[in-house]
């Protein structure tokens, strides 16, 4: 019996599929995997200028910023970019956020549920800007099987928080099966509802790890709207002045 060309190559990738998810299976285990995403996305310190384009109903706002952060206790943003943001500064330490408004001339504290809302009227939370904490600490990992997203073969795995304090319950990802780059999250509550999904579209090599600098972040709670965050510069494992992270620089005039 013949075949197509393009029916031959649709069952040779389908075989190809099956083949590495058993082999792939044979050889990681969740845990692993996750470790190796962790080595990727979580830094000892770093300093970047990143912009968020923030799509709302089909209008378009760009916001620019410049961070630091040092392991998961200390995180400062800055808003620069447009005028009636410059100023608008942010500081994590430990477990509190402090956020500091020009008009205000003083830093009000944010606490509690109040954390997980937007941050300047984009599709990330002050919580994700601010995570730099390894996932295998907050979940415990199941590796469900192998698959292709954006024609990259990836593991799919899925994680339940095995701690009381993270902002979402329940996270399933694909990584790519060469470069641990967790391609697609989707997010999700306690209840089972989809919060969240946060795409990755680029990475760099940058001081060992394979870093994304392009993603876009959709809440599904917010209708017609999304938020590319786009890091253009950024230095990882750099010396940060201790300053940095006090409430006497977040206030400064």
């Amino acid at each position: 019996m013949n075949y197509s060309p393009r029916f031959q190559i649709i069952i040779v990738l389908c075989l190809m599929i099956t083949s590495i998810h058993t082999s792939l299976a044979d050889y990681h285990n969740a845990e692993e995997i996750i470790r190796r995403v962790d080595e990727n996305m979580v830094v000892q310190s770093a300093f970047y200028r990143a912009k968020l384009v923030i799509s709302m109903g089909g209008e378009m706002r760009e916001k620019k910023f410049i961070g630091y952060t040092r392991g998961k206790e200390n995180a400062y943003i800055e808003f620069t970019f447009p005028a009636r943001d410059k100023g608008t500064r942010f500081l994590k330490l430990g477990s509190e956020m402090w956020m500091y408004l020009p008009s205000l001339e003083r830093a009000t504290k944010i606490a509690g549920h109040m954390l997980r809302q937007s941050l300047m009227g984009s599709d990330f939370s002050y919580d994700d800007i601010a995570e730099n904490e390894r996932l295998l600490d907050l979940y415990s990992v199941e590796l469900s099987g192998v698959d292709t997203f954006a024609g990259k073969i990836c593991y799919i795995l899925k994680l339940q928080a095995k701690v009381k304090e993270v902002t979402y319950y329940e996270r399933k990802i694909w990584v790519d099966t060469i470069n641990y780059i967790p391609w697609h999250v989707e997010f999700y509550a306690k209840t089972g509802k989809l919060l969240k999904e946060l795409t990755t579209f680029e990475f760099k090599k940058i001081s060992g790890h394979n870093y994304p600098t392009k993603i876009k972040m959709v809440n599904k709670l917010r209708k017609e709207t999304y938020t590319e965050m786009v890091i253009e510069d950024i230095e990882i494992d750099t010396k940060i002045e201790e300053r940095i992270f006090t409430k006497s620089y977040l206030e400064r005039k």
